[in-house]
């Protein structure tokens, strides 16, 4: 019963760090736009090529 819970533990922790750092990789990279760093329009730009290429 112990290993169950260990491994239930181990994997909430591990979901947890993954949302955690997606979260600070998303607000980290509007901080970004938001003071200049980063282009938005060049963000933008890389989506629709990507988008331009699926459909060719």
């Amino acid at each position: 019963m112990d290993v169950i819970i260990d491994v239930i533990f181990e994997m909430g922790s591990i979901l947890l760090m993954g949302i955690v750092f997606f979260v600070l990789y998303v607000y980290g990279k509007l901080i970004l736009i938001k003071i200049g760093l980063i282009d938005a329009e060049e963000v933008d730009e890389t989506k629709k090529e990507d988008e331009s290429d699926g459909s060719m």
